[in-house]
């Protein structure tokens, strides 16, 4: 595995294989290598420092020009799905997944999620960090006039096997998820998603069964 550290003015404090193939490492440099991966592996799953509510816009492209955008409200484990005009389409909720054909005022269980089901998940997005490569990470650079921290990851997706590239923008100071870009060419069909998140203090997710 390479990890990969650089600061905002791109010298480099720790490529891992390399030093250590060379037997040059050192404590200190090792320990942001560790820090790196550790935050990375984090973001994959989901488990950032930031607990209350996030709302995201998603652009989706897709080979041959076709491009989708849906809305999210995030708020813990559940998560909302919105078209792009903010009208709500599905809701996953204390492990129950509904549809809706009339933006959310009446809602259709689809499936209900069995704890076991629900921990096999976990573990396979936790194995899926855990054996990410090719990770990166660069501190202090400028998103909008916001300084973040950048990272880059390589990883298989979890049950199907796809090949993915991760790329997240991170608020230095706070540790929120500013913006992510996610690639995968499944069979030449290279898919790209670009999700730009802000939190949503105050926000809720519907529940169906109050």
């Amino acid at each position: 595995m390479v990890v990969e550290v650089r600061n905002g003015s791109g010298s480099i404090r720790m490529l891992g294989a390399a030093c250590f193939a060379t037997g040059l490492g050192f404590a200190a440099p090792a320990l942001a290598e560790a820090e790196c991966a550790d935050e990375v592996r984090a973001l994959m799953q989901g488990t950032g420092p930031h607990q209350g509510p996030v709302r995201s816009r998603s652009l989706t492209r897709m080979t041959g020009g076709m491009e989708m955008v849906s809305l999210g409200l995030t708020e813990g484990k559940n998560h909302l799905t919105m078209d792009a005009d903010g009208n709500p389409v599905s809701l996953f909720r204390d492990a129950k997944f509904y549809t809706t054909s009339d933006a959310g005022e009446t809602w259709t269980l689809v499936q209900t999620y069995s704890a076991e089901t629900m921990e096999q998940t976990r573990q396979g997005l936790a194995k899926q960090a855990a054996q990410a490569r090719n990770i990166t990470c660069e501190y202090g650079l400028d998103l909008d006039g916001n300084r973040v921290n950048y990272y880059t990851v390589d990883y298989e997706m979890h049950g199907t096997g796809t090949p993915m590239q991760g790329k997240y923008w991170v608020d230095a100071e706070t540790g929120f998820a500013l913006k992510a870009i996610t690639t995968s060419d499944p069979g030449g069909n290279e898919t790209v998603i670009e999700q730009v998140n802000e939190p949503a203090p105050g926000e809720t997710i519907p529940s169906p069964d109050e």
